[in-house]
C-alpha cells in the first residue's frame, strides 16, 4: 500500500510541478527584456507566416508546424528535465531540495545546447549572450518546477526510502 501511495503522490507532484513550469516559463520570459523581444519577434513571424499563404502550403499546415514547435519546446523545457530528475532521484532515493531544484534547472538550461547537438549544429558548444539569457530563464523554470515537486513529493520519496532499508 505504501508503494501505491508513493506512486500516486509522485504522479500528483509531477503534474503540479509541470503546471508550475508552464506558469513560470512565460512569466520569466516576459520579465526578461531579451527573451521578451525574441518572443515578440517569434510571435510576429508566426502570425505573418500563418497569414501569408505563399510561405506555407496552407494556413492549416503552418499552424500545425507552429503547434508542433511550441509543443516540442514545452516538452524539452518543462517536462523532460523534471521527469529525468525525478526518475534518477527515485532510483537513487534522493530527497534533497538541491537535487530536485538544481538538477531540474540544470537539465532545463541545457535544452538549447542539446537541441543544437541533436540537429548536428556546428555551434553546439558556443552561445551568444542572448542564448545565455534563454538558458537562465530555462534554469529558473526548471528550478521552480523541481522545487514544486520537492515540496509535494520529493521529501516524502526520500523518507520512504529510508524506512524501507
Amino acid at each position: 500500500m505504501n508503494g501505491l501511495r508513493g506512486a500516486i503522490l509522485s504522479l500528483f507532484g509531477l503534474t503540479v510541478a509541470i503546471a508550475a513550469a508552464l506558469v513560470v516559463l512565460p512569466i520569466a520570459s516576459l520579465l526578461d527584456p531579451v527573451t521578451r523581444q525574441a518572443g515578440t519577434a517569434f510571435a510576429h513571424f508566426a502570425f505573418f507566416s500563418l497569414a501569408d499563404s505563399d510561405l506555407a502550403e496552407s494556413p492549416a499546415v503552418a499552424a500545425a508546424e507552429l503547434a508542433r514547435f511550441v509543443w516540442t519546446a514545452v516538452i524539452a523545457v518543462c517536462v523532460l528535465p523534471l521527469a529525468l530528475t525525478v526518475l534518477i532521484g527515485a532510483a537513487a532515493r534522493v530527497h534533497s531540495l538541491f537535487w530536485y531544484a538544481g538538477g531540474t534547472g540544470f537539465i532545463a538550461a541545457l535544452a538549447p545546447w542539446v537541441a543544437r547537438a541533436a540537429f548536428g549544429s556546428a555551434k553546439a558548444v558556443s552561445a551568444s549572450p542572448a542564448e545565455l539569457r534563454f538558458a537562465f530563464v530555462f534554469f529558473l523554470t526548471g528550478a521552480a518546477s523541481g522545487f514544486a515537486f520537492w515540496l509535494l513529493a520529493g521529501r516524502e520519496a526520500g523518507a520512504r526510502g529510508k524506512k524501507e532499508d
